[in-house]
C-alpha cells in the first residue's frame, strides 16, 4: 500500500472515530438552532459530508467539537439566510451569542484524546482486539472463532486490556492532561 493510501486510511479511521464519538451533540447543535426535525435531519446529512471533505484541515491534537462546531455554525447560518421562514427574527450577531454561549463537555474530549494516546502506546495484539471489540463491534465469540482462541481467554483478554486503558488514563489525569 502506497504512502498516500496509508495516510488516507489513517485519516479515514481517526475521522470516523472523531466523528461517531461527537455525532449526537453536533445533531443537538444543530437541532437547537433549526427546531425542525426534518430540517435537523438534512443540515447533519449536508454537514457531516462538509466535516469529512473539509476534515484536511483538522489540526490533530487539537479540539475536534471546536472545529466542528464552526462549520456546523457556519452551515446554520447560511441555510438560515437561504430559508428566512426560519430565522425566527433572530439576528446573525444574537446567533452568533447563541453559538458562543454552546457548551460541550472539554473533559470528555480530554478523556477521549487521553483515551487514543493510550491506545496508541498498545501493543499491536492488544490493539487489533480494541479494534474489533469496540471499532468493529465483534462480540467474544466472533473474536474466538476468527483467532482461533477460546472465548474465556478472549474475554480475559478484553478485561485486561480495559484495566490497561482505565490504568493510562488514570496516570494522564494524574499527570494533568485532564
Amino acid at each position: 500500500m502506497s504512502k498516500n493510501n496509508t495516510e488516507l486510511e489513517l485519516n479515514s479511521q481517526l475521522f470516523i472515530e472523531l466523528f461517531e464519538a461527537d455525532r449526537k451533540r453536533i445533531y443537538a447543535y444543530i437541532y437547537a438552532f433549526v427546531m425542525d426535525k426534518a430540517t435537523a435531519d438534512d443540515l447533519f446529512q449536508e454537514t457531516s459530508m462538509t466535516l469529512w471533505h473539509e476534515f484536511d484541515k483538522f489540526q490533530p491534537n487539537t479540539s475536534f467539537a471546536k472545529w466542528a462546531n464552526a462549520i456546523v455554525f457556519n452551515r446554520v447560518r447560511s441555510y438560515r439566510r437561504e430559508n428566512t421562514k426560519l430565522s425566527y427574527g433572530l439576528s446573525d450577531e444574537l446567533l452568533n451569542e447563541l453559538s458562543d454561549t454552546a457548551t460541550y463537555d472539554t473533559s470528555s474530549e480530554k478523556r477521549w484524546n487521553a483515551l487514543q494516546l493510550c491506545r496508541s502506546k498498545l501493543r499491536e495484539i492488544d490493539q487489533k482486539l480494541y479494534d474489533n471489540f469496540y471499532i468493529k463491534n465483534l462480540t467474544a465469540n466472533q473474536i474466538a472463532d476468527n483467532t482461533g482462541r477460546s472465548i474465556p481467554a478472549i474475554r480475559k483478554s478484553i478485561h485486561n486490556l480495559r484495566k490497561k486503558l482505565f490504568d493510562c488514563i488514570d496516570q494522564k489525569k494524574r499527570e494533568g492532561l485532564f
